[in-house]
């Protein structure tokens, strides 16, 4: 029996997959890079690359912005205080949507 073996943070999707596993375009998760909210992987010919942990970065970004009504200035915000006290940004976010 095969057993499939996947790392969460191995870059392995592109850009046009993740968007597409998304559900957004291409543009938003260059806008989201732009703003500094995501960072992913490149190749050598500076392709980017997405791990599935990204995906589910990008999720509850957009989650954030649509839940709660925040601009991308507000999650970054968000993202500097769950940095500056130490707090895991996937936790305070679920947190916050319950």
């Amino acid at each position: 029996m095969f057993r499939w073996i996947h790392d969460h943070d191995k870059p392995v999707y592109t850009i046009h997959i993740a968007a597409e596993l998304l559900d957004c375009h291409p543009r938003t998760l260059r806008i989201y890079e732009e703003a500094g909210l995501i960072q992913p992987s490149r190749t050598s010919s500076r392709y980017r690359l997405y791990s599935q942990s990204d995906l589910t970065r990008i999720k509850r970004i957009c989650s954030l912005m649509d839940e709660l009504s925040l601009n991308l200035s507000g999650v970054k915000a968000l993202l500097k205080v769950a940095e500056r006290f130490d707090i895991e940004f996937e936790r305070m976010i679920d947190e916050m949507l319950d």
